[in-house]
């Protein structure tokens, strides 16, 4: 376990990262309302969320340092994402169970972007 002022620190990178994803939706909705062949999404879209060394947060070591799902959802990024994509009829929710690749033998965060068509 942490103590106090690192998770703070933790959920700041956290949602500085969830809020860059805004980006990374707008680009998506512009592709996705193009032409035809263009669209990729469908339902819904993952984005990992990564570290400072670009591997995906592990979702074991976010526990251990005490951060739960519900200290992310009520970060600045994830509110301002989740606005955002309010906007566009999309909804966004965190998931702490990703498996991105057989890379990966723990569970990594992810933000779900739902209601693609």
């Amino acid at each position: 376990m942490i103590d106090e002022v690192q998770k703070a620190e933790q959920l700041n990178q956290l949602s500085d990262e969830i809020e860059k994803l805004i980006d990374r939706v707008a680009d998506d909705v512009r592709e996705q309302r193009g032409a035809e062949e263009e669209r990729r999404a469908s339902g819904f879209v993952i984005y990992l969320l990564r570290n400072t060394e670009k591997a995906p947060f592990q979702t074991l070591l976010l526990k251990k340092a005490g951060i739960a799902t519900n200290d992310i959802t009520e970060t600045h990024g994830f509110t301002a994402l989740k606005d955002y994509c309010e906007r566009l009829s999309l909804q966004a929710r965190v998931e702490d169970a990703v498996r991105p690749s057989r890379d990966y033998l723990n569970p990594c965060l992810g933000i779900i972007v739902d209601g693609w068509p």
